[in-house]
């Protein structure tokens, strides 16, 4: 971890990695269909005054098994282009892009997805917890996918903007090679923004 101005931020006790059973394929992307292209879109069409019903289904929808036509239409409209041809691995892919949507239906619908608003300083800025944070950080599988709705609730309520690709992101690199790469940027993004607070606070 990178050394910041005012007291040291708590380490980040030892990693130990997990057994994976199937490593999840890499999907190439070029810029029409990178992640954030992509969740830019969703959003503003989510945060459309036409769109209150999709948004309330979506927030209401099970990742274990995505049902709702509002779902559907947006992986026929969106999502086709950057899943798995392979169909145990696009299901996989269709149950995280199901907790992602859900999550983006009540940021979106807040007015609070902000490109490049990093998600550990939204997570800072609305005071969660370490251990949450730690907890996001270490899950993988259904347990990272079941954060995801909560953590959307934590940031609207507390009316803090987010850059919902970097959630995206973290879900979708669960068991890929970037793994590893994007759950560090966000330790580091959310460890400098509480050591600036807590800086700013002594100063």
């Amino acid at each position: 971890m990178p050394r910041c101005g005012g007291p040291s931020p708590k380490p980040l006790p030892p990693h130990r990695p997990r057994p994976r059973s199937k490593p999840m394929p890499d999907v190439a992307q070029d810029e029409t269909t990178s992640t954030r292209t992509i969740i830019s879109r969703v959003a503003a069409r989510l945060a459309d005054e036409g769109a209150i019903g999709d948004r309330a289904t979506l927030r209401r929808i099970a990742f274990e098994a995505p049902d709702a036509p509002a779902f559907w239409r947006i992986v026929v409209g969106e999502l086709r282009a950057v899943l798995p041809e392979a169909p145990p691995y696009r299901e996989e892919h269709e149950r995280r892009w199901a907790a992602i949507l859900g999550g983006l239906a009540e940021v979106a619908g807040a007015g609070l997805h902000v490109p490049k608003r990093r998600l550990g300083e939204a997570a800072a800025e609305a005071k969660l917890h370490e251990m949450r944070v730690l907890k996001l950080l270490r899950a993988h599988g259904d347990a990272l996918l079941a954060l995801v709705r909560p953590l959307a609730h934590q940031l609207v309520s507390k009316g803090v903007p987010v850059d919902w690709a970097d959630v995206a992101e973290l879900v979708l690199s669960d068991g890929r090679s970037g793994e590893d790469r994007v759950r560090r940027n966000l330790a580091r993004s959310y460890y400098s923004a509480v050591s600036r607070q807590t800086t700013s606070q002594e100063s």
